[in-house]
């Protein structure tokens, strides 16, 4: 099954994910002050990078799940790279209430895009067949009679309400950095209900990128998730030097698997184009 996405866009994507992944790495070492300016730009830069990744992607997107998803998608990641902006010039603002209150909003709301995009998705689903279409046959098909979008509802609304509740759990932070048991329990049920969300749509998607491109996907998402149970298990645990390193070093390996999938993805392109012209 070939796969319709650009080198070009799977290559922002994968320098997109793997920034994120190492720019919270590099933070890890800084947690008692905050961290240096590195750490920001490959923080801030690496959401743009995949939003960009999704922009070069956008019209066979937009045929398969609808341009409003793609809009909001596509904005999410935007808003995912802007509340580390301010930390880039000035990496000590980390350390001011008033700046740390915005970037969490900030997220919050990137989250809630990125969550209303997924939404988004399940609704253009539900028209198509509503309007009688059939399941496309294949994800290279562009027949406008078709059903594009192969995803489950329950795949769709898994994901979505888990972005939903990471965001809800950064509204919380607001003027309480440290959290508290609700709020870290809602962060990690969250991007637990993301990687359920990858996990049921797993058949399709090992059949469109291959099982180990997926696998590592998932393994990704569940990171970021188990991340923040110590703060779940005991608040008081922010304030532990060993914990809030563990924290940034866990997060930051759910990206940088993100990065790998794509890396594989880009090979499986290889192979099958490879093949096809041998064919």
């Amino acid at each position: 099954m070939a796969i319709r996405a650009s080198y070009a866009s799977l290559g922002f994507a994968f320098a997109g994910f793997l920034f994120c992944g190492l720019g919270t790495i590099l933070a890890a070492p800084n947690v008692s002050t905050y961290p240096d300016r590195l750490s920001w730009v490959l923080q801030c830069v690496g959401p743009i990078l995949i939003a960009i990744a999704v922009m070069l992607h956008v019209e066979h997107l937009a045929y398969r799940i609808g341009r409003p998803a793609v809009i909001l998608i596509i904005a999410g990641a935007f808003l995912n790279g802007l509340p580390t902006a301010a930390f880039v010039f000035k990496p000590q603002l980390y350390t001011e209430v008033a700046w740390s209150n915005a970037a969490y909003s900030l997220y919050a709301v990137g989250f809630v895009t990125l969550g209303l995009g997924l939404a988004a998705v399940a609704i253009h689903k539900e028209k198509q067949i509503e309007s009688g279409l059939k399941p496309v046959a294949d994800v290279g098909d562009t027949d406008p009679t078709d059903v594009t979008v192969h995803a489950s509802f329950f795949s769709l609304i898994a994901a979505s309400t888990g972005l939903f509740m990471v965001a809800i759990g950064y509204l919380f932070l607001n003027g309480h950095p440290t959290g508290n048991r609700a709020t870290w329990t809602l962060i990690s049920l969250g991007w637990t209900f993301v990687a359920v969300g990858i996990i049921s749509h797993i058949d399709h998607l090992s059949r469109h990128i291959g099982r180990a491109a997926v696998a590592v996907g998932v393994f990704g998402a569940a990171l970021i998730a188990v991340s923040t149970l110590p703060y779940a298990v005991d608040p008081g645990n922010w304030t532990s030097t060993t914990w809030a390193q563990s924290f940034w070093d866990v997060w930051g390996s759910g990206p940088i698997c993100g990065a790998i999938a794509v890396g594989l993805v880009i090979l499986r392109k290889r192979s099958i184009e490879a093949e096809s012209a041998v064919a």
